[in-house]
């Protein structure tokens, strides 16, 4: 059939066009990237190379055509992966910055941006030292020699003097950071993610200076605001803000801390104190004295009961008491102050009087609020921190699905390449073959003849046995050889797997001559059946096991057990002997390559093509001096 049917009708004009010139250049090349058509008409993305040979019958063309479907599928998927990885470290609010050995700038992504006010373009490539103040240049560099040649892949940076950021305006900021380290190949890639701390900072010392300016009430408060720093837990966090507020308003005997849900566009209760049982778990943003403070962005002061009473007056039933457990009896005193940062409200704290008229938080408002601030800094704090974790994890998984789909993709080169080299092979063997045949058998019948010619007491001769076992020894290869370029497939039935190695272990036992060599079998329990040629697979499963008993001279354990998968029956052969060493490993399906004496080098091609042929597989495992593992995977019903 002309080759133009193998191809897309708009591909095959091209190549009914090629004169010789253009034959021969393409068969120069490499290899080309070609769409084949399939019998069906579905079109595929191929790779051909091709060799020109020049007989005395005329010019032949070669063409090594190989199925790159499988290997685009992957390769699309990488790059997806890709694609979402860097979607991950763009959607950071955090700076991620990569840098090489050399410490230039490979990746910049839209949070480092914004703290640092360049773009990618224009600090991609460039020293990292144009983001680090002049003075901690040299010891940045230190640190991330040391750290390229340290075992652990992360670290916190700055454990020892704080870090500092240098603005494209040349203005500084501090930051926290850590640094993780890949290696690509030879070379280590280093990835900070840096934050910018400044508006903890800012907040931190303005409350302060605020302290040295009041009372003790202040020295609690910056007590608190030294808690906040090294608290890691909201929880906790938020428990010591409750404290150090009914420390400040001693007149308050109940306490609380809603935080805003974007979500459910409410308030949720998130801590109290002080209260017989648990106040409303979420409210609405848009009705009571907690909205009016969330929505209204300040302090709210009830300071006496008259006070309370024209506010509940006012609401107009919307501030029901009783849910805050007064029953029907408002509270004498209520001081509720939004939770904000960068001018943005993320939770409302609610203070409550019981009895008494005495002056309610007169003094503690200034300070009141700056709690309230830095309160808010350690929410958005932690909620910064959960954020990038999360995103850290992302971005972990990620180049862990990299890494996963490269090594698939090489693994499917390198299937492709052994397929494509045995179909080689095998044409040869079956062309030496074909040629062989004929004058073997020939000379068979001529030694047959000669045979009946000689005397009777010369047909016993060593020499015309020898003649006539070698000549036979040669049609055993040659008949194998066959087999190996077409394997009978023979008709396929649902077979017991257990059963066929129970069967070829008793016909492995028959013929063992080795002494101390124990065979153990175990069987899956309701392992499904098998589609299969029962006949072909039990050649391959003696094969395994005759091999594994030679490998155990001086005995050992022979252990053949079955597994069930999902999709697929898998048969493990394990012995205690000698191993395979690892030059050997390499080659052991390749066909004629044995380390036997007497070995053709045919058995584990021969088995290799019989497992391919039922869609499955033939792995092996092997330690020197410690034993060797094959292992057989079949899917339980064939891909016609």
């Amino acid at each position: 059939m002309p080759i133009t049917d193998l191809l897309p009708e708009w591909r095959s004009a091209e190549v009914v066009d090629l004169d010789e010139q253009a034959v021969a250049e393409i068969a120069a090349e490499a290899g080309v990237d070609l769409v084949a058509r399939r019998r069906d008409g579905r079109n595929f993305p191929v790779e051909v190379r091709m060799t020109v040979l020049d007989t005395p019958t005329g010019r032949l063309v070669n063409n090594v055509i190989r199925d790159n479907t499988e290997r685009q599928r992957v390769e699309d998927e990488l790059r997806a992966s890709q694609a979402r990885l860097a979607g991950v470290m763009e959607i950071a609010e955090d700076a991620i910055i990569s840098v090489d050995e050399e410490q230039r700038i490979q990746r910049f992504n839209h949070g480092a941006e914004k703290a640092f006010g360049y773009t990618a373009a224009e600090v991609v490539g460039q020293p990292v030292d144009i983001l680090i103040p002049a003075r901690f240049v040299e010891a940045h560099r230190r640190h991330v020699r040391a750290f390229a040649d340290a075992p652990e892949i992360a670290r916190l940076m700055g454990e020892r003097q704080e870090i500092f950021g240098l603005r494209k305006d040349g203005t500084e900021f501090p930051g926290e950071a850590s640094i993780s380290k890949l290696k690509v190949g030879d070379e280590h890639i280093f990835t900070v993610i840096l934050r910018d701390i400044t508006e903890r900072k800012r907040a931190a010392d303005e409350l302060e200076r605020q302290v040295l300016h009041r009372t003790s009430h202040l020295n609690a408060l910056l007590q608190l605001s030294n808690e906040l720093l090294l608290t890691r837990s909201l929880e906790e966090a938020l428990r010591r803000a409750l404290n150090h507020a009914m420390v400040l308003v001693p007149e308050a005997q109940r306490s609380a801390i809603y935080l805003y849900d974007p979500q459910g566009y409410r308030l949720a209760l998130r801590a109290s104190a002080g209260f017989p049982q648990l106040p409303p778990i979420t409210v609405p943003t848009d009705a009571g004295l907690l909205g009016d403070v969330f929505a209204g962005r300040r302090l709210r002061l009830l300071a006496t009961p008259e006070e309370v009473a024209r506010y509940a007056e006012q609401s107009s039933g919307r501030q029901s008491w009783s849910v805050f457990g007064f029953n029907s009896t408002a509270p004498t005193g209520v001081v509720a102050l939004p939770l904000m940062t960068h001018d943005q409200p993320v939770g409302v704290m609610m203070l409550l009087r019981e009895h008494g008229a005495q002056p309610f938080a007169a003094e503690a408002y200034a300070t009141l609020e700056g709690l309230g601030n830095l309160t808010a800094a350690a929410i958005v704090e932690e909620q910064s921190r959960l954020t990038t974790a999360t995103l850290s994890n992302q971005l972990a998984h990620l180049e862990e699905q990299q890494r996963t789909l490269a090594d698939r993709l090489n693994y499917a080169e390198a299937g492709m390449l052994q397929a494509a080299r045995l179909a080689a092979v095998g044409q040869l063997a079956a062309s030496i073959a074909h040629e062989i045949n004929n004058p073997l058998y020939a000379a068979r019948n001529a030694l047959y003849l000669i045979e009946e010619d000689l005397p009777e007491n010369l047909r016993e001769s060593p020499y015309v046995r020898m003649v006539s076992d070698q000549l036979a020894r040669i049609a055993g290869i040659i008949e194998r050889m066959r087999d190996f370029y077409r394997p009978t497939r023979g008709e396929l039935a649902p077979t017991d797997i257990n059963r066929l190695v129970e069967e070829t272990l008793a016909l492995a036992g028959l013929n063992l001559r080795h002494e101390g060599i124990d065979m153990i079998f175990a069987p899956a329990q309701d392992l499904p059946l098998v589609m299969c040629n029962a006949d072909q697979l039990r050649q391959v499963l003696l094969n395994l096991v005759l091999n594994a008993i030679e490998a155990m001279p001086d005995g050992g354990t022979l252990t053949v057990r079955t597994e069930p998968g999902s999709t697929v029956a898998l048969i493990m052969v394990q012995d205690t002997g000698v191993g395979i060493p690892d030059d050997i490993r390499a080659h052991l399906f390749e066909p004629f390559f044995t380390s036997k004496s007497n070995g053709t080098g045919l058995g584990l091609s021969i088995s290799a093509h019989i497992v391919t042929q039922h869609g499955g597989q033939i792995e092996v495992d092997s330690q020197v001096g410690e034993g060797t593992t094959f292992r057989v995977v079949l899917p339980y019903q064939q891909k016609l």
